[in-house]
């Protein structure tokens, strides 16, 4: 995996801290947009597997994880930066602030959060030519244990996420996004 998508994967996944269940409407009319889109399930029990040396702490950063929610473009799938970018737009329109808006390379990234009581909602879209990914998660990640991401294989995500020429280490339960 290059530097760029590690780090892409990195911020995607460990600067999320809490989605609601109820969908954005941005996010839903997105997903409607955008046939043939992947959604790959995270669930906690996958990413305690990517914790190679058994460190504790990297467990308890966790432990608040139900699920993340993963769509990705496959094969000749394609989001279009208009389609892209209307979302972002619609996202501010639903009272979204942007934490991270970066263009470098060809590659955008969006990072947005909305606070509503105690819950906060976070979206992250990347996108770089016809590669497309978005992210939502489902519970909290224990911020006092951050060092443990050290601990985490990378590679094995990527294994587990067949970003690879490998077969899949597990089944991620994917499904096509219906029309």
């Amino acid at each position: 995996m290059d530097l760029k998508k590690g780090l892409l994967l990195v911020l995607a996944i460990f600067t999320l801290s809490l989605t609601g269940s109820a969908q954005i409407k941005a996010v839903e009319k997105f997903l409607k947009e955008n046939e043939g889109l992947t959604k790959f399930f995270i669930y906690q029990s996958t990413l305690r597997m990517l914790n190679n040396s058994g460190d504790e702490n990297f467990n308890k950063l966790i432990k608040g994880i139900r699920k993340i929610n993963v769509y990705v473009t496959e094969g000749s799938s394609e989001v279009s930066t208009a389609s892209y970018k209307r979302m972002i737009s619609e996202l501010g329109a639903e009272q979204f602030e942007t934490l991270v808006s970066a263009k470098t390379d060809g590659t955008l990234l969006n990072l947005m959060s909305r606070e509503s009581g105690n819950d906060a909602y976070y979206v992250l879209a990347t996108s770089e030519g016809s590669n497309f990914a978005l992210m939502e998660m489902d519970g909290q990640l224990d911020l006092r244990y951050l060092e443990a991401l050290e601990s985490m294989n990378f590679e094995k995500l990527r294994k587990i996420l067949g970003q690879d020429d490998e077969e899949p280490v597990i089944d991620t339960h994917t499904e096509e996004i219906p029309d």
